[in-house]
């Protein structure tokens, strides 16, 4: 794991100021000395904590999270053992007498949290074990069996119904964290099969019900969510099924407020980003615009998106830093990363047809976002086109250029004129050939 943020036990001591704290008791007694990370999430954002056990195996300390907080969190000793837990108690005591544990080994003395979730799943597993036993040995049933048989599976719908109930009606986080499972384990298994029904019952949960302010908080299911979610849309025209799911997320996203609105979007965002669905982007970041003209936006790959939508077919093109010779000719410009595989297949792309680009008057501007000197002299040693057009300053996506251009995924390629307008914009160098030739 690689948190974003490193925070000491003594500074948070000094700088937490809430109102509501929360007291975490820490009890290893045979691990003295040992240091203990406690992990929290917001989003795709990952928050540590360390502190040092005694001598006696035990540390305390006190946090109050902005907006108190109640989610998943992780703890772990290095070499000894890890494991999740509920954090959204005033008072939290963790221990374990063993030397080497795991998340089933951690004990919570009279945390209503941690109880909940362990017997949620402990019922659940055994139920849905029970349910599987008896949708199997239905061919068994015999003479005397029948009606003991479906004795069993009325108990087992009842019991399931029951603790489903129990879970809805349940205030605590962990019955919200429980509830976010089984909706992920739903979007999952609907991955594997097309049941149209299933679906538009998850797309439903999700824009209406689905409780995203825990979800902000629930470490990877954030992740999983958003990853999975797209698969629900499919069909024969791209730019429909791209817009029904982004109106999908707008739908889901209405009722958020800061910071879990823009961090909501930016994992949508992201997830178009990894899947080159432009349209569904945009159609995203042209309705966020609409719907909240004037909210600050504090994320930084929404404001560099939101340049982007700006640079599309018909814009002026931002000025290029550290080129020598600004454009005064047709250009394809292309952001890139040396360790991109796309970016490596869209590089070759132009170095195959390079001459054919050149003749056609053509001039090639290359942008990278690697920051190893060697790897990316290495890779731009084969580039055909003019070393002073083969820009890199090695500050990664912080650099100008790529701020400039609100690139914040590679590749991009831009198809800009004489007079610096943006003529065309692409991820694939196939998309522009019959504009290209």
């Amino acid at each position: 794991m690689n948190p974003k943020s490193l925070l000491i036990f003594t500074f948070l001591t000094a700088m937490f100021t809430q109102v509501f704290s929360q007291n975490i008791e820490l009890d290893f007694p045979k691990l003295s000395g040992a240091t203990v990370w406690i992990y929290t999430f917001s989003g795709s954002r990952v928050d540590s904590i360390s502190i040092t056990l005694d001598n006696k195996g035990k540390a305390s300390l006190t946090l109050s999270p902005q907006n108190d907080y109640r989610g998943l969190a992780y703890l772990y000793i290095p070499n000894k053992g890890e494991g999740d837990f509920i954090l959204a108690e005033k008072n939290l005591r963790i221990t374990c007498p063993e030397t080497q544990f795991n998340a089933g080994m951690l004990q919570f003395p009279q945390s209503e949290e941690n109880a909940f979730l362990r017997y949620i799943f402990q019922r659940r597993g055994y139920l849905l074990e029970m349910q599987e036993w008896l949708q199997d040995g239905g061919e068994f049933k015999g003479e005397g069996f029948d009606e003991l048989f479906e004795k069993m599976v009325t108990w087992n719908v009842r019991e399931s119904l029951e603790l489903e109930e129990s879970i809805r009606n349940s205030p605590l986080y962990a019955a919200r964290y429980m509830e976010l499972v089984i909706f992920m384990q739903r979007l999952y298994g609907a991955m594997m099969g097309l049941d149209v029904i299933e679906h538009e019952a998850l797309r439903n949960e999700m824009e209406n019900y689905l409780n995203i302010n825990a979800l902000y908080h629930s470490g990877s299911l954030w992740t999983d969510v958003h990853t999975y979610y797209p698969g629900l849309f499919y069909g024969a025209n791209s730019d429909l099924v791209q817009t029904a799911y982004a109106h999908s997320i707008l739908a889901a996203m209405q009722d958020l407020e800061e910071p879990v609105l823009t961090a909501f979007l930016g994992a949508a965002l992201t997830v178009c980003e990894r899947t080159n669905q432009q349209k569904a982007q945009e159609v995203m970041l042209q309705n966020f615009i609409m719907r909240y003209p004037t909210l600050p936006i504090s994320d930084s790959k929404i404001r560099r998106m939101l340049k982007a939508l700006t640079l599309n077919k018909g814009a002026q093109a931002p000025p290029i830093a550290g080129l020598s010779n600004p454009i005064a000719e047709p250009t394809i410009l292309i952001f890139f990363e040396g360790n991109c595989n796309h970016c490596i297949y869209e590089i070759d792309w132009i170095i195959k047809h390079y001459q054919k680009l050149e003749e056609k008057g053509y001039r090639i501007v290359s942008i990278s976002a690697d920051m190893q000197y060697d790897n990316y002299q290495f890779f731009a040693a084969t580039f055909p086109w003019d070393e002073v057009d083969r820009l890199c300053d090695f500050k990664g996506f912080q650099g100008e250029n790529f701020k400039n251009y609100g690139i914040t995924g590679t590749p991009v390629i831009f198809v800009i004129n004489e007079d610096n307008i943006i003529m065309d914009k692409h991820a694939r160098m196939s998309e522009l050939f019959e504009f290209l030739f």
